[in-house]
């Protein structure tokens, strides 16, 4: 997918200079785009400190340090296993493994959003691009996958039912957060999803596209689901899924692909490597051994 993304730029690089010559006259929608960041971040930041509730209460500042060092650990580590890793150290519990089950709960709430926002989007793409191609796919194709999504929840639910005494320790404090909480989960969840949509439709109104605002939030939430279901193994593969994700759906619209690429590399430089380096900061104040 990095290939893909370089023979775009390649392909087409006058496309690209343009796109950023047009944010640099349009330099308070980027600091517009840069100040919406810490709130993104600040969901996930108060995601954390209540998922843990069922175990522990952190404060804001160690909930601070478990995810932006687990930004800077994820960055470079696959399937974001540092973010994991972060978070389980930066508490003091007695027995931390237990938090690994909450931390998939706050994960599995972020999916909510992007199941549903982008399935929706899957089935647009599918009805205008794939049929369009001959691809064997027809109507069905979202509806399958909305079902498959179902059945992974029945079979996560019936995971947390058992009792093995092997992952019982991890999912007994799942058990024990309640509807306020995971109510509370997903309404951050959802926050967090419109912050980084506003940001990306921000950058997107810098080029004047031919199609309404609807498609291109489609767009954004095409290439979130993409980002979320496709396996990645470092940040690079990360940027390569959200760039080659965005380009097949706007490229489907007849809409060019260079800008929409360029805004995709500038948000990610804002909402990624710009937190992953202030997180490195972060990094020598986990707590590798209990006190």
């Amino acid at each position: 997918m990095l290939i893909f993304l370089y023979e775009k730029i390649s392909a087409d690089p006058s496309g690209f200079i343009a796109a950023f010559k047009l944010f640099n006259q349009n330099i308070v929608v980027l600091f517009v785009v840069i100040f919406l960041m810490p709130f993104n971040w600040l969901m996930e930041v108060l995601k954390w400190k209540y998922s843990i509730q069922p175990i522990t209460q952190i404060t804001m500042s160690n909930a601070v340090i478990g995810v932006l060092a687990g930004v800077a650990l994820g960055f470079v580590t696959p399937h974001a296993i540092g973010d994991y890793f972060a978070k389980v150290f930066s508490i003091t519990h007695q027995d931390r493994k237990k938090a690994l089950g909450l931390i998939l709960i706050s994960r599995m709430m972020q999916m909510l959003p992007t199941a549903l926002f982008g399935l929706l989007a899957l089935f647009i793409y599918s009805q205008r691009s794939l049929v369009e191609i001959e691809i064997p796919f027809s109507i069905t194709y979202p509806f399958l996958s909305i079902l498959g999504f179902i059945i992974i929840i029945i079979f996560i639910l019936l995971f947390l039912k058992r009792k093995h005494p092997k992952i019982h320790e991890y999912i007994e404090p799942v058990n024990r957060m309640g509807f306020k909480l995971i109510t509370i989960l997903t309404g951050l969840s959802f926050l967090r999803y419109l912050i980084f949509s506003t940001q990306f439709l921000l950058l997107l109104s810098v080029l004047n596209l031919k199609i309404d605002v609807f498609l291109q939030f489609m767009g954004i939430a095409f290439m979130f689901l993409a980002k979320s279901v496709l396996p990645t193994f470092n940040f690079l593969s990360d940027l390569g899924i959200r760039e080659f994700s965005v380009a097949l759906f706007f490229d489907s619209l007849n809409v060019e692909v260079a800008p929409i690429i360029a805004s995709g590399l500038i948000l990610w430089l804002i909402n990624i490597a710009l937190p992953a380096l202030v997180g490195l900061f972060f990094i020598p104040q986990l707590k590798l051994k209990n006190t």
